[in-house]
């Protein structure tokens, strides 16, 4: 593997441990306070966005392989991660128009609708599952690459 490659396969796992730390402390309100939770949940919008961009290849890649014939555990993941990022964006978005500290710290008054509050509530507990998933349909290369990190040569 060339050596731009190999530190862009390095810069991919940094960030993806970034992006779950990140996560597994924005899911958890409860241990933050709400205070915390809504502006960690707007810095957490960084790595999300930094993941989506170094995983562009593989997304432009996937997207044109969804109409060839591919095996269906393939054609499962690449539906599966688009999923996920349209939920990722629902719990965002939802958030934000439930939101008790963010918002009014930068003065924005919003009225907060029981419908969005359900919203966030059920998306926010359906992604974690969900996540569980990606996680174990990328296991193999999780698996690979923390040993290729973690090697005694640093390879």
């Amino acid at each position: 593997m060339s050596s731009w490659k190999e530190n862009l396969q390095k810069t991919r796992y940094v960030m993806d441990v970034i992006l779950l730390i990140g996560f597994m402390i924005v899911s958890a309100p409860q241990a933050t306070g709400i205070f915390l939770h809504e502006w960690l949940s707007l810095v957490f919008i960084i790595p999300f966005v930094i993941h989506i961009m170094l995983h562009w290849d593989w997304i432009l890649k996937s997207y044109s392989r969804l109409f060839v014939k591919v095996p269906s555990k393939e054609r499962f993941n690449i539906i599966w991660d688009f999923i996920i990022y349209i939920m990722m964006l629902i719990v965002f978005v939802s958030g934000f128009l439930v939101s008790v500290a963010l918002l009014p710290a930068i003065q924005i008054d919003i009225q907060i609708q029981d419908f969005w509050s359900k919203i966030h509530h059920d998306s926010a507990t359906l992604i974690m599952p969900m996540l569980g998933v990606h996680l174990a349909l990328h296991w193999d290369w999780i698996v690979l690459f923390s040993k290729k990190m973690f090697s005694k040569k640093g390879k």
